[in-house]
């Protein structure tokens, strides 16, 4: 089954697209430095957020461990809640970017991470692919452009709790993550 691409999922594909062609033409050598991306190669129009699509998500650190990374996880996910009960429609936004680029951090430690079965890999990335799709579904109801997108961003989002919380557990059972 076909879905339409939405400005997250677009947004991920640019920055993950260039980097493994990138990854594939180099191997192991180490990167050179990527040129300079022109404001005119946004994905289109519809994609005119305030926040940086370079690759380098310069607007957050990245983790250096699948702990931090989960736990990084689900305050980004506990902040798209908070933004979207606050009304704050551009802070809800971006926390839902921030969510996805989390994601994309999480799931390159991931397939660093030595030691783990095959099993437990594709557990993470089943998690993370869930968590990835219901803040994409979120982000596109954020984007419809009706005067009631933000509460029915919140709608979703919150008709999609148990979902969210379910591959948070997953996660933090399997890699770590915030001690409760």
């Amino acid at each position: 089954m076909s879905h339409p691409a939405t400005p997250l999922t677009r947004a991920c594909l640019a920055l993950a697209l260039p980097a493994l062609v990138s990854w594939s033409l180099t191997g192991c050598a180490p990167p050179a430095k990527p040129p300079a991306t022109p404001a005119a190669a946004k994905p289109d129009a519809e994609d005119d957020h305030d926040h940086d699509h370079d690759g380098e998500h310069a607007d957050h650190d990245h983790p250096e461990t699948l702990a931090e990374g989960i736990a990084e996880l689900e305050k980004a996910a506990a902040d798209v809640a908070t933004m979207l009960a606050e009304d704050a429609d551009d802070a809800a936004d971006e926390a839902i970017h921030a969510v996805a680029h989390v994601v994309e951090d999480v799931q390159k430690l991931l397939a660093k991470q030595e030691g783990l079965t095959e099993d437990a890999k594709a557990a993470g990335q089943k998690a993370l692919d869930e968590l990835f799709a219901t803040f994409d579904e979120v982000d596109q109801a954020m984007h419809t452009g009706a005067e009631d997108a933000r509460e029915k961003a919140a709608e979703l989002h919150k008709a999609a709790a148990e979902k969210i919380d379910a591959a948070m557990k997953t996660l933090k059972e399997a890699f770590g993550g915030t001690e409760e």
